[in-house]
């Protein structure tokens, strides 16, 4: 046995060393060579090489413990399994060599048998290889155990079911080969059950154990109908198959092939494995022919075992059927639902699109009507400069009213070339403008477009408060505010404009509230977008509160809203302050 198990080449698949395949050659050659020498030689020959087979594989699959820690209890258990086969061979060969024939059947070699199983099947359930989704489990699990009932239902039809009937068999030795094929079935259950989603572990480890007890269970099968027609002796040479399986799992601790993890739930229902479609079909594709041919060949044949072996198959291959179809169900729910969803995201896009569309043909508009409208601003502000220089000093009030006429024709016009320049898409540089100033601007246009019903208040710090910005946008997010404000409140009520300076200077807080009508909360979220209004139609457009939010943002504010209903609205913007 080779001291160190194979590398794994830094590039490429993982690969046999050599030698290993000389072993094996050597080992095979030498069970071959046994069957030239007499038969009780032979028995010998081959029990010994047997033993030294197996304990080889046990002393390996301790060794591979070591080297893959996250696999390490199924490589101890399955150590231990071939050790349990090592004594069932080495009490065989001191029966021969201590009395020239085998030991009776059943005996201690038996029950070490059976251990073996044991242990095997423990070790392949410790091997981290099972799916971590309990639904995945049971599938494959019934998959498994389709595949376990009809390799016994096929081993009933060649090999007990002749044994029951044919011979005076003790109930004991049928109870033991009963367990036996049980056990051996039960193992390849197991294997296709671990294998179903990750057909390329038959490469590795498992694939090896698999076929050892393959290889264990055909021996059995042909030999229990050759010993009842009396054809099987000691020696023959259908023993070799207990060499070669013990090679079998043998090369499994020494396979270049690491034990593959189970996948992960999410790959559940993203299986398209071979063995996904064949495995459940495993059951019938055994239980129609074989049934079919006891049936029309040897009726005699047809007993209890069979009968309840074929029901067990049949309500195996039902229950499976009922969850592919619950299955089924599941992912069609799932992909109504996913198909629903990606509707509702198509036509809100297809809403965005449109409320867009809108948008850019107001601002175009906009853009247009701005570039008219300042000219007519600019022939207002001419003929308001020839009559001033007119007047002279002669009419002191007719000049303050001149005066404030030329005013808001200069705001006005600062205001449309905001947005020609909006419509363009490029602005002026932002200056620090005093926030507490524009609003004092602002207070008399301000209360002119209240009613009387309405109080108004304005609170303004001492000290300028500079923000960075463009001053038509500060006039803008002021008047829009307020003019919602005022709409909260058609009876009248009190509206309160205030700045500040917060955070120790840091922050420019503009406060609007009110004591309307209020927002209710379900609406809160969406009093910003764009063409959303609580108002009659044909009283509110949509835009107001949404080009104010879009301004805040652009200025890098924030802004917040506090509103209950019948109580009133607060909104709060804060700006970064400037010296």
């Amino acid at each position: 046995m080779p001291s160190s198990l194979p590398t794994f080449p830094a590039h490429g698949q993982p690969r046999w060393p050599g030698f290993l395949w000389g072993a094996v050659i050597v080992l095979v050659g030498a069970g071959f060579a046994s069957l030239a020498l007499p038969v009780a030689a032979r028995d010998i020959a081959l029990n010994l090489l047997n033993a030294t087979v197996f304990g080889a594989a046990g002393a390996a699959a301790f060794h591979r413990a070591r080297r893959e820690p996250e696999a390490d209890w199924g490589w101890n258990l399955l150590g231990l399994a071939m050790a349990a086969q090592f004594l069932t061979q080495a009490w065989a060969l001191h029966s021969l060599l201590r009395y020239g024939q085998p030991p009776a059947f059943p005996s201690l070699g038996e029950a070490f048998s059976f251990l073996s199983l044991a242990l095997t099947i423990a070790a392949l359930l410790a091997w981290p290889l099972a799916s971590t989704s309990g639904s995945e489990r049971l599938r494959k699990g019934l998959d498994g155990l389709g595949i376990a009932v009809a390799v016994f239902f096929a081993a009933w039809v060649f090999a007990l079911g002749p044994l029951f009937r044919d011979t005076a068999a003790t109930p004991l030795n049928r109870a033991v080969m009963v367990g036996f094929f049980l056990g051996n079935a039960t193992i390849l259950g197991i294997g296709a059950y671990l294998c179903a989603r990750q057909p390329s572990r038959l490469g590795g480890p498992l694939g090896w154990v698999m076929l050892t007890f393959g290889l264990s269970l055909l021996q059995v099968t042909i030999q229990v109908p050759l010993s009842l027609a009396g054809g099987y002796y000691v020696g023959h040479p259908l023993d070799m198959l207990v060499l070669l399986a013990g090679l079998g799992v043998l090369l499994a601790p020494l396979a270049p092939q690491a034990v593959q993890p189970g996948p992960a739930p999410d790959a559940e229902t993203r299986d398209t494995s071979l063995g996904t479609l064949i495995l459940p079909l495993v059951p019938s594709a055994t239980a129609v022919p074989f049934a079919l041919s006891v049936l029309f060949l040897a009726p005699e044949r047809v007993d209890h075992p069979f009968l309840i072996t074929g029901i067990l198959m049949t309500a195996l291959g039902l229950l499976r059927g009922l969850l592919a179809l619950r299955d089924l169900q599941l992912l069609s729910t799932a992909l109504e639902a996913r198909v629903q969803e990606r509707t509702r995201s198509l036509e809100a896009a297809q809403e965005l699109l449109l409320k867009t569309e809108r948008l850019n043909g107001v601002a175009i508009l906009g853009a247009g009507l701005a570039h008219d409208l300042k000219n007519l601003l600019g022939v207002i502000r001419l003929r308001t400069d020839l009559l001033t220089a007119r007047l002279g000093n002669r009419e002191a009030e007719a000049r303050q009213d001149v005066e404030g006429l030329r005013e808001a024709a200069a705001r006005a016009e600062a205001l449309t070339a905001d947005l020609m320049a909006f419509g363009r898409g490029a602005e002026d540089a932002p200056v620090a403008v005093d926030l507490a100033l524009r609003v004092q601007q602002l207070r008399p246009l301000l209360r002119a477009t209240l009613p009387a019903g309405i109080r108004f208040t304005v609170d303004l710090p001492p000290d300028p408060v500079f923000v960075l910005s463009q001053p038509g946008r500060l006039d803008q997010l002021i008047v829009n505010l307020v003019l919602n404000a005022r709409d909260a409140m058609p009876d009248g009520g009190v509206l309160r404009l205030a700045v500040a300076l917060e955070d120790r200077g840091s922050q420019a807080e503009l406060t609007v509230s009110d004591t309307g009508v209020g927002i209710p909360e379900p609406l809160q979220a969406r009093i910003f977008e764009p063409f959303f209004t609580t108002k009659a139609p044909g009283r509110g457009t949509g835009l107001g509160l949404a080009s104010v939010h879009q301004t805040v943002v652009l200025l890098g504010g924030s802004l917040s809203l506090v509103s209950q209903p019948n109580q009133g609205t607060t909104f709060t913007l804060r700006f970064p302050a400037c010296a």
